[in-house]
């Protein structure tokens, strides 16, 4: 007699509602799950147009990392420059990490950043040329300046953050005179916990000059300029900003996307041992490189490689810009903005000009660079003309 065959029992596996209910994901709609996880369309912080045809971008995407690399004297404060210029006219507030201090607030006004300075009275330590006495003298001059945006330089991160023990996360009796890169993460922290709390309304942009110019609190404490120690904080100071912060007000439900671009300092590898060609380093280790979607290089790679703009009349010669190469030289964005264009720009004295717009350029600002000759003669020369003036593209070999 043949035995009944049992039918196999069927066992009911969890729907996705079922298991986003067992993890506490309940009574949220179809709208609010797509939203925790929704990006919003690409947006940019534009810049100028001889960028925009250079590289054929808009200018650097908000919600990301970005890099400005490059060697000395190839642009990178131009495009530092006109990026703050352009937050501050598009609402976005530009949060200034200046720890190599020497930022110069006259080009950066000539750019377009508005910035008014404040005056105030300031003790001068002269010398009587007759009897070579020195005395003090009180004069009116730039104290600071104000505008739509927070500026931090070396001094000020220390006078703001210098109580900060990074390595115990207490507060010390006295303060340090020296920044740390820990200074600029807790200060990026500060202020995206502000706007958390609706404290800020604003979009934020936060503009480091420059990475690899500062120690890590370990260098500091244990005085030493130890490498690794810096590669180190950077990585772990930065871990939550770069992998979490940033990126995720990209996201729908998240008001302002925040936005960071920083001027990396770089090294030569020169000791290749199998040969091939010297590579650029980023100073600072590479967590940064690995954060960044997009990674901008003014210059040449192994030089800086660009041309001086120099205007000559009667014998004065003053040097009003450069041309130099730009080109991207990673990009990991979405597309269609995942290009790698390489172009030339000028840097002149208000910002970004087309290499084919010069003699435009030279045109609309003759009675400029006019003053400008006559500023560098010191008084030697005077009321040049048009017609005296030679301008010359000379090869920088640096």
């Amino acid at each position: 007699m043949k035995q009944a065959v049992k039918k196999k029992e069927i066992v009911k596996k969890p729907s996705i509602l079922d298991i986003k209910n067992q993890i506490g994901m309940v009574g949220k709609t179809p709208e609010d799950l797509s939203k925790s996880s929704a990006d919003k369309p690409m947006e940019f912080i534009t810049m100028p147009e001889a960028f925009q045809n250079a590289l054929k971008l808009p200018g650097f995407p908000m919600g990301y990392m970005s890099i400005i690399t490059g060697w000395s004297n190839t642009g990178k404060s131009t495009l530092k420059n006109c990026l703050i210029a352009s937050c501050i006219n598009n609402g976005i507030i530009p949060v200034i990490y200046e720890t190599e201090n020497n930022f110069d607030w006259t080009y950066a006004i000539d750019c377009g950043v508005k910035a008014t300075p404040i005056y105030g009275e300031v003790e001068v330590e002269k010398v009587d040329e007759e009897t070579g006495e020195i005395f003090i003298e009180t004069e009116n001059r730039i104290v600071d300046y104000s505008g739509d945006f927070l500026y931090f330089d070396s001094s000020l991160l220390a006078e703001q953050y210098g109580m900060n023990d990074y390595s115990t996360g207490k507060q010390t009796k006295t303060k340090r005179k020296v920044a740390v890169i820990e200074d600029i993460a807790f200060s990026i922290n500060e202020l995206l916990d502000l706007q958390d709390e609706g404290k800020i309304q604003q979009p934020l942009c936060f503009i480091w000059d420059s990475v690899g110019s500062l120690p890590s609190f370990k260098s500091y404490a244990s005085k030493t300029g130890n490498n690794m120690f810096d590669a180190g904080a950077l990585s772990v100071a930065f871990n939550t900003i770069l992998n979490n912060r940033i990126p995720s007000s990209r996201r729908i439900n998240n008001p302002y996307s925040n936005t960071f671009v920083c001027v990396n300092k770089i090294w030569n590898d020169s000791m290749n041992s199998v040969g091939q060609a010297a590579s650029i380093e980023l100073k600072g280790g590479r967590s940064f490189y690995y954060s960044s979607r997009i990674i901008v290089h003014l210059g040449g790679l192994q030089k800086a490689s660009t041309k001086k703009l120099t205007a000559t009349a009667k014998g004065q010669t003053y040097n009003y810009g450069i041309v130099s190469k730009i080109r991207v030289t990673k990009n990991q964005l979405p597309q269609p903005f995942n290009v790698t264009y390489e172009g030339e720009i000028a840097c002149v004295h208000n910002g970004l000009c087309e290499v084919d717009k010069l003699d435009n350029y030279k045109k609309e600002h003759t009675k400029d660079l006019i003053e400008r000759l006559e500023a560098v003669s010191k008084g030697t020369v005077s009321n040049i003309q048009l017609d005296e003036v030679s301008f010359v593209e000379e090869e920088n070999l640096d």
